[in-house]
């Protein structure tokens, strides 16, 4: 079964991300992505103030990182401004994408006014709106240290190898009515890296 994700890939996304630097591996203090605050957008595109309501879905950083005694997983985090585990009447959906080995991958969760779903990882199709293969993730969506963290088993992923690159991480965030509301599903708010303060790599270490 597929799950649907938001059609979120823009071209000047892939372009910010040409000029990412190589590390080998990332922490909250230094994140491969670091990204502008108060910068969520109407439709993506408008930028408008002021932002206090929207700060739930507002990026501050992306993170990778491995543990040696649990090799087999890559743990992938997002740190967000203020999250909340529970939305007032949004779809707030939560993704990180990157590409390894010329297939793209994709990290998500959808937090309702019901809460969370369940934290999910896998390859995503060429038009990079849905899933072909994915898993469900151990992980953890922490409202006070306000960071998402999905605990991702690498054999998901295309089985990364130690010394490879995983390139073009793109965290993104969306907020849409959810589908029971009956109203459009169209992505009201986006935060979208296109300005981020600083990208990069990650090398894969076990």
């Amino acid at each position: 079964m597929k799950k649907k994700l938001v059609t979120i890939f823009v071209s000047m996304l892939l372009f910010t991300l040409t000029f990412s630097i190589t590390a080998t591996s990332g922490s909250e203090e230094d994140p491969e992505i670091e990204d502008r605050i108060r910068d969520v957008r109407f439709l993506g595109v408008f930028p408008f103030f002021p932002q206090f309501n929207f700060i739930y879905v507002d990026i501050v950083s992306a993170w990778i990182y491995e543990e040696q005694d649990n090799a087999d997983f890559l743990y992938m985090n997002l740190k967000i401004r203020d999250l909340e585990e529970n939305t007032e009447k949004y779809d707030a959906i939560y993704v990180i994408s990157w590409m390894y080995d010329n297939n793209q991958y994709s990290s998500s969760v959808h937090i309702f006014p019901e809460g969370p779903t369940s934290l999910l990882s896998g390859q995503i199709d060429v038009e990079r709106n849905d899933y072909v293969n994915f898993v469900e993730c151990d992980g953890n969506v922490d409202d006070v240290k306000d960071i998402i963290t999905w605990i991702i088993p690498k054999d998901a992923i295309g089985n990364p190898s130690t010394g490879l690159k995983i390139t073009n991480i793109v965290p993104h965030t969306h907020l849409r009515y959810p589908e029971s509301s009956g109203i459009p599903m169209l992505d009201l708010f986006k935060d979208l890296p296109w300005n981020a303060i600083s990208t990069r790599d990650y090398i894969i270490k076990y």
